[in-house]
């Protein structure tokens, strides 16, 4: 009886490489693959192909972050008691007393003395002194209660990820999300980056209220957007992703083949450049980009040629992008193996994810 061999796992590495082979065995040189879009998604309306035969935008990429509208109505809200907080008490009646020191309970409980726990959270302090009030009269009709806030040490709102102080901050009144990031020390500073020294991914930061995301661009509100700035209020959370996975990968025949941060506007003579220029013996007129994930993997082709003699237009690159450059005389796909596979067989560690991560990341 004979046994069918039995195959073992392919690991992720391997499934890239195949994938990569196929793709450029399948589209062969230059000449057979489509002209890199000059943008990646839909480009705006009215804008047609180019004239050099590229076409204006990538209809078929879909961006790795998701464009957030902001919020229509973001109104001002009342002082609050917050779990945490500390109060000082005074009851006014035939004689005065005074309470100091009293803590807001994880319950929104605050505990009276006489008048046992009162729940002093999900209203304003105007709200909070009359439920004191209606327990204190059970035992003293006369009684008037005041609530002095001492110590707001319930109005935090916590800062995460890649920011210069990571930690719980205060969150004052009128404080808006751009005045949280700066409170907790900006984004977090990296050197030789290659594209600036900030490390945080602001297009992949979120801002949590209630369980929920609010949607929210860190980005516009750092511009100032009002739909975007929103106020802040206590218990939200900003996570920032470290941009480590919103990479550019430049290999092949460039000077010095490396990875850098990706920002919004970044064009391809730009990679070039922060990756040392092409060598002599790359392919000026064959530049390839290759696009998406190992299942949806594109590959494109570029003269860089013809940009820099204004006979095409600079190729703006999305998040994940590898760009590739060919040898002078033709592509071998065993160079283009030869490029990647190192990458490939260092494990998977927050310095060495540059192309698994951006090509599995879905």
């Amino acid at each position: 009886m004979l046994r069918t061999p039995q195959r073992s796992p392919r690991s992720p590495a391997s499934v890239l490489l195949g994938s990569l082979a196929a793709a450029l065995v399948t589209l062969g040189c230059a000449p057979n693959l489509p002209r890199t879009p000059t943008v990646p998604g839909p480009a705006a309306a009215g804008t047609g192909d180019e004239s050099d035969g590229s076409t204006s935008s990538d209809a078929g990429f879909v961006a790795h972050a998701p464009l957030l509208p902001g919020l229509d109505a973001d109104p001002a809200q009342e002082l609050q008691l917050e779990p945490g907080d500390v109060v000082t008490l005074h009851v006014l009646s035939q004689e005065s007393t005074t309470y100091e020191d009293l803590v807001v309970d994880a319950r929104g409980v605050l505990h009276v003395p006489l008048a046992g726990d009162v729940v002093v959270v999900g209203g304003g302090l105007t709200d909070a002194e009359r439920r004191v009030e209606e327990a204190l009269r059970a035992y003293d009709r006369a009684a008037r209660a005041s609530l002095v806030l001492t110590g707001p040490e319930g109005h935090r709102a916590s800062v995460l990820g890649a920011v210069g102080t990571p930690g719980r901050v205060f969150v004052t009144p009128g404080m808006r999300l751009a005045d949280l990031l700066a409170s907790a020390g900006g984004l977090a500073r990296t050197e030789g980056d290659g594209l600036g020294p900030g490390s945080g991914d602001l297009e992949g930061a979120r801002l949590v209220r209630d369980g929920a995301t609010v949607p929210v661009r860190l980005s516009l509100a750092l511009l100032g957007d009002p739909r975007h700035n929103v106020r802040i209020r206590a218990g939200d959370t900003l996570y920032v992703p470290s941009e480590v996975g919103q990479l550019v990968t430049v290999l092949g025949q460039a000077r010095t083949p490396r990875a850098m941060v990706h920002r919004e506007g970044l064009r391809l003579t730009h990679a070039l450049a922060l990756a040392g220029g092409i060598t002599r013996d790359g392919n000026w007129s064959d530049v390839r980009v290759l696009r998406g994930d190992a299942a949806h993997l594109r590959v494109y082709s570029t003269s860089v040629a013809e940009i820099v003699d204004g006979r095409a237009s600079d190729v703006v690159l999305a998040p994940g992008d590898i760009v590739y450059v060919a040898s002078a005389g033709h592509a071998d796909v065993r160079d283009v193996m030869a490029s990647i596979t190192p990458l490939l067989s260092i494990p998977l560690t927050a310095a060495s994810i540059t192309v698994p991560a951006l090509l599995l990341r879905n």
